[in-house]
């Protein structure tokens, strides 16, 4: 709907500038975002990937084979980015994983998506 594609875009916005600050590098995110609405326009097919796909980069052994390569940058605080000015509005949509959660899975650099099991 219109309010995640507002969110969608604000937070694309948001990461690219950080990771243009943190890198030096300006860098485009390249993912289509395309409304439910429209499957049918994309041909009306989903396929999930084969089970030995799904949730790769937590499954063990994956370490080796890892091509995310995760740059270490995280998007920036919810209330820099937030496309909406109602704050009805800004607190539906605000994040709910305590900073407690970023504290100990905030992003690194390098292939380090998960490194528990």
């Amino acid at each position: 709907n219109d309010e995640q594609k507002a969110l969608i875009e604000a937070s694309k916005a948001a990461y690219e500038k950080r990771l243009e600050e943190a890198t030096g590098t300006k860098r485009k995110i390249t993912t289509e975002v395309a409304a439910a609405s429209d499957y049918d326009k994309y041909g009306g097919l989903w396929y999930f990937a084969e089970p030995y796909h799904q949730q790769y980069l937590a499954k063990p052994g994956a370490r080796p084979y890892c091509s995310a390569q995760p740059q270490g940058v995280a998007v920036p605080d919810y209330d820099e980015w937030c496309p909406f000015e109602d704050e009805a509005l800004k607190e539906k949509h605000r994040p709910t994983l305590p900073a407690s959660f970023w504290s100990k899975y905030a992003p690194k650099r390098g292939c380090s998506v998960v490194t528990e099991p």
